[in-house]
């Protein structure tokens, strides 16, 4: 594992030592590690702390590998009054929860999607459209998480996005394609009373992620009159902002969630950055 680098971003108010009194919400995806501290009582997030290293894929790393990560020891060493995990990643589908009762969860992905060597299939609820997900976890990250948090719930971050975007209310959802970034793939999401569409797209340049975008903007019959709202952390962004620009009625950046309170170091980076982590209260 290469170098870690943390960038920490808190409350001036926020007090480790009140930590029993608080909720923790652990990241992990491919490119960063997110550790998010929040007062569920005052609906405030307090801190947000990313680690990243380089080329690392934290999703790929092996137990020892991500065991000897100091910075993440130090975060998973600490106690609080109730902690959650949420997994970010392409290996996903959602599905009606009623399909948990009567499918088999691990067939039923395999009909979607390639499973993993050596990993587990999970699914995890929300309280969002009736939706679950049914998700592909490897190994490796599954016996950190069991050997240090063993009774955690482990959530998908597509549902908290799902959750994220419905809640922000937009006016004239059926044409709004909401679009996150993240290394080497984008979810892409179409919600109005009903998730109309949602799914994960591998690319390798901006031109792919615009082909997709328009063929789904077609699929729904909004190929006119299609908004399309950008979330991520990705350099891709402004670029992408530029080409979608060339065939959408608008483009916009997403805003993190306005019903909870942030420190005022989140400033330090764009409202579409880190917007599950600022999300994290919703994750219930």
């Amino acid at each position: 594992m290469q170098t870690i680098h943390v960038k920490t971003y808190s409350d001036n108010l926020y007090n480790p030592a009140n930590n029993s009194a608080y909720d923790h919400y652990v990241f992990f995806e491919a490119n960063h590690i997110s550790s998010v501290i929040a007062d569920q009582k005052n609906q405030q997030i307090l801190q947000l702390q990313v680690l990243t290293s380089g080329e690392s894929n934290f999703l790929n790393a092996s137990y020892d590998e991500l065991k000897s990560i100091a910075e993440l020891k130090e975060v998973l060493d600490q106690k609080f009054r109730e902690r959650k995990v949420i997994i970010s990643s392409s290996n996903s589908c959602l599905v009606p929860e009623s399909l948990l009762n009567v499918v088999e969860t691990e067939a039923y992905f395999a009909l979607n999607q390639k499973i993993m060597l050596q990993s587990q299939i999970l699914y995890s609820k929300m309280h969002v459209q009736q939706t679950a997900t049914i998700f592909n976890v490897r190994n490796e990250l599954m016996k950190l998480i069991r050997f240090n948090m063993p009774m955690v719930d482990v959530f998908h971050a597509s549902l908290l996005f799902v959750k994220a975007v419905e809640n922000q209310s937009f006016e004239s959802p059926a044409n709004k394609l909401h679009l996150q970034m993240h290394a080497g793939y984008f979810e892409l999401l179409n919600i109005d009373k009903q998730i109309n569409f949602y799914n994960t797209f591998q690319f390798e340049s901006e031109t792919e992620i615009v082909y997709h975008v328009l063929a789904v903007a077609e699929q729904l019959q909004i190929p006119h009159t299609c908004d399309i709202v950008l979330y991520g952390n990705s350099s891709h962004m402004n670029e992408l902002n530029h080409l979608l620009s060339k065939y959408a009625r608008s483009v916009q950046y997403g805003i993190k969630p306005k019903k909870y309170t942030y420190p005022i170091s989140f400033k330090q980076f764009e409202e579409h950055q880190f917007f599950t982590e600022s999300a994290a209260l919703l994750c219930e």
